[in-house]
């Protein structure tokens, strides 16, 4: 799962790694949960796919627990219902979430790349199977959350890719949301600094006859990512600035660098 707050580069990041996984021999889909995705960009680069959307996955899944699709459709127009997930939006992201869980559990080589909410909704989306463990004591739901908590929290099952800025108040921000979410005893945590200038090699190679603004935002750059680079228990990567005018093209600059220079210290 890539999350991140909004603009740090998460659906190129998450492409990119899609892309990678399957370059690598990998069964692998990418899904960027309950948002259209780059359809076009996924075609072109080769990119599986899958589109998971909320009101869909909702009907599949009260139509499964009521043995009718008809019945569940008939309820999701009532006020109640509506009222009812307006108020716990939670709820939604995690029948999504469960639905994910199903398609991986049905394929135990598959792959699931999740372009995930912005850092906020993804912290409310993992609350979801704490907060509704213990809300639902018993009932249609239960068995669900509980299958779903077990997943997330099973070795192996779930790597979380919390993706910054190379900036000191982006990195402060990821940091927060990497420990709020190990508070949830979430363990696979990795932090991506994205769009790092000190990684391009012509400016790595000439920082000598770098203009001052550019040499002093490398400086800066470099002195926000040594502090994280400097905790032993945090598992950093960090990506050039890739430079196209073409979505595509950045995408598949970002894959080649998963397969060759990148590396987690």
């Amino acid at each position: 799962m890539v999350t991140g707050k909004g603009g740090v580069g998460k659906t190129t990041l998450a492409m990119s790694l899609a892309k990678h996984l399957k370059q690598s021999g990998h069964k692998v889909l990418y899904n960027s949960f309950d948002v259209s995705p780059k359809v076009t960009s996924l075609k072109s680069l080769g990119i599986p796919y899958f589109e998971l959307f909320l009101e869909d996955s909702m009907k599949e899944y009260m139509g499964r627990k009521l043995k009718s699709e008809m019945v569940a459709g008939w309820i999701m127009k009532t006020p109640f219902f509506k009222s009812l997930f307006n108020m716990l939006p939670s709820l939604g992201q995690m029948i999504l979430l469960g639905h994910i869980i199903d398609k991986l559990n049905s394929d135990p080589e598959l792959h699931i790349v999740i372009d995930a909410p912005a850092s906020g909704h993804s912290l409310t989306l993992f609350q979801s199977t704490h907060n509704f463990k213990d809300m639902f004591k018993e009932g249609l739901l239960v068995e669900d959350i509980n299958k779903m908590h077990s997943f997330l929290h099973t070795e192996g099952n779930l790597e979380v890719w919390v993706t910054t800025l190379p900036t000191n108040m982006a990195i402060q921000e990821g940091r927060e949301l990497g420990e709020q979410l190990s508070e949830m005893n979430l363990e696979n945590i990795k932090y991506i600094a994205n769009g790092n200038l000190g990684k391009v090699p012509y400016i790595a190679k000439n920082m000598d006859k770098l203009p001052d603004f550019l040499n002093q935002k490398v400086s800066m750059e470099q002195d926000a990512l040594s502090e994280i680079d400097s905790d032993e228990s945090i598992k950093l990567g960090i990506l050039p600035y890739f430079t196209d005018v073409q979505f595509e093209n950045i995408v598949n600059s970002a894959s080649e660098f998963f397969n060759g220079e990148f590396k987690w210290t």
